[in-house]
């Protein structure tokens, strides 16, 4: 699968954390069915089905992306290190990640050009969107670089020789589990804001919009095998 690692890599040599590795599977059946619901999207576009029928594949898709979410909660409950890492990501997907996964204000400025002709009030509607995204990203990010320094803090504590550090290490463990919720909100807020993009556009333009993102990280996956294929000059 696109970017994906055994979970061998994770925790202690030849452990395998058997959440990770469910999660694994289960995502690249995720995106075998994304990939299909793509190709459908698209031929439904070119062939003007009924706004019915249209509405039903939107709707699919939707779901598809909030299953999604459900995986990474419980992949993050196995291994948080491993969804904030991104590692079964592809390279180019994982340079723009954020909290695990994609930052929601970008994805709208992404999609808004594939969504034209857009009335006055849906593009207020989707301005105002964008604006409580970044102050909800602003907030997640201030409130994760507060734990990372805290958790700095906490390792770093005491003298670092012989078992003196054990306490402050299992003191950082504790603080960890609020890692999980950092992820778990931004998931949350990356599946509120398709959410509220289908309850703005109309069928065809949510089916669009799905359309444009499912396509967007194709092509990040088709830069990130090109990149790695790339001919290289020798050493």
């Amino acid at each position: 699968m696109a970017g994906g690692l055994d979970a061998s890599h994770l925790g202690f040599p030849g452990t395998v954390n058997s959440g990770i590795t469910a999660f694994e599977m289960e995502y690249g059946h995720w995106m075998e069915e994304q990939n299909k619901q793509i190709g459908d999207l698209r031929t439904a576009l070119n062939a003007h089905i009924s706004g019915v029928e249209l509405r039903m594949l939107v709707e699919n898709g939707l779901e598809h992306y909030t299953k999604f979410f459900r995986m990474k909660g419980s992949a993050a409950s196995a291994d948080v290190f491993y969804v904030m890492s991104g590692m079964w990501k592809t390279s180019a997907e994982r340079f723009f990640s954020w909290i695990g996964g994609f930052r929601p204000s970008d994805l709208l400025k992404v999609l808004l050009p594939q969504l034209d002709p857009m009335t006055e009030q849906q593009l207020m509607e989707v301005y105002n969107l964008q604006q409580s995204c970044q102050q909800a990203e602003d907030a997640l990010t201030q409130g994760m670089e507060k734990l990372q320094q805290t958790l700095a803090e906490t390792v770093a504590a005491g003298r670092l020789v012989e078992d003196s550090y054990l306490p402050h290490v299992a003191s950082a463990m504790d603080k960890l589990e609020s890692l999980v919720g950092f992820v778990n909100q931004a998931d949350h807020l990356r599946l509120e804001a398709l959410q509220q993009m289908y309850c703005i556009l109309t069928v065809r333009q949510a089916a669009r919009g799905l359309l444009a993102l499912g396509e967007y990280f194709q092509r990040l996956r088709a830069l990130s095998s090109l990149w790695a294929t790339r001919p290289r000059e020798p050493a």
